[in-house]
């Protein structure tokens, strides 16, 4: 697997990262895809083309010229709900021409990779496991545990780890922990991203590329162990175990989220933590809704 997302991540930084041409064969510096069978490899690079047929052009990440600074390079806000005390005073901006590049085929090796999964019901066939039911702001947590299971004897709710799966110490931005669905039906399209990574209770990750990505926590979850499936947060001993579940201290693994998915885009904070079309009754999918131009820099999300 790791094979097949490195030779996707490299195909794509070999193409050229430019903006979306307006007409077949204006630019010849500009690739113009027609297949649908490139569909998988070149959807998510940037390079424009009509891929679905339906007569408009296909740039999910789009507009990168080099030395510009497109949305994704421009963030402000701060962050959403979940801003830990580590960023205090501290403000969101501008990257450099340097620094937006480097972001852009970072993001662009994320959106590759998990390109394969379009659904919950590709994710789920592939492995892919609901660590976290549909939630308002954010959707699903689809991760990969592979043989993992909470119920080992050897799993320690207060000190948690979890071996054979990539949460873990390691940051790895072409390969995001989990995809985030825009509902739990087998249907539900990808919207979004998140990735966790173990690390000390006041010293985030580094990250990604900028400083932009303001990491947040969740000091704890209640789990339902068997299930392996979150039940709430922050909740009281007795609380969690009305619901069937056992808390896990969760204050040293640090979690980002990149709204990168098109057309689940917020453009005015790429690394907030919430989007503000995934409501409480279900995403909103409509373009004319309100909620496409909200702002997402102050409203969050909480697990109930």
């Amino acid at each position: 697997m790791r094979a097949i997302a490195l030779s996707v991540a490299l195909l794509m930084l070999s193409l050229p990262l430019a903006g979306c041409i307006s007409e077949e064969g204006e630019d010849p510096d500009k690739q113009w895809i027609e297949d649908d069978s490139d569909l998988l490899e070149l959807e998510d690079s940037g390079v424009c083309g009509d891929l679905d047929g339906d007569g408009e052009l296909d740039c999910p990440l789009t507009g990168y010229i080099p030395e510009t600074m497109p949305w994704w390079c421009n963030s402000t806000g701060i962050g959403g709900h979940h801003v830990d005390p580590f960023y205090e005073g501290m403000e969101k901006g501008p990257l450099s021409f340097s620094q937006c590049e480097t972001l852009t085929e970072e993001f662009q090796a994320a959106l590759g990779w998990a390109s394969q999964w379009p659904t919950l019901a590709d994710a789920e066939a592939a492995g892919f496991h609901m660590l976290v039911g549909y939630t308002e702001g954010m959707g699903t947590h689809h991760t990969m545990l592979n043989d993992f299971m909470m119920s080992d004897e050897d799993f320690d709710t207060s000190a948690p780890e979890f071996p054979g799966t990539s949460l873990d110490e390691e940051f790895d931005y072409s390969q995001p922990e989990f995809l985030m669905f825009a509902g739990e039906e087998p249907g539900s399209e990808l919207v979004g991203f998140a990735w966790l990574v173990h690390a000390p209770a006041d010293s985030p990750p580094e990250g990604f590329t900028g400083d932009n990505d303001w990491w947040h926590r969740h000091d704890s979850l209640c789990f339902q162990v068997d299930a392996m499936l979150v039940m709430g947060e922050d909740l009281t001993e007795d609380k969690c175990s009305d619901r069937g579940g056992e808390n896990v201290a969760l204050e040293e693994y640090w979690m980002a989220h990149a709204w990168i998915v098109r057309p689940w885009l917020t453009h005015e904070d790429v690394f907030t933590n919430h989007h503000p079309c995934l409501t409480d009754e279900g995403a909103i999918e409509d373009p004319e809704d309100g909620c496409w131009l909200e702002s997402t820099g102050h409203v969050g999300h909480d697990i109930e």
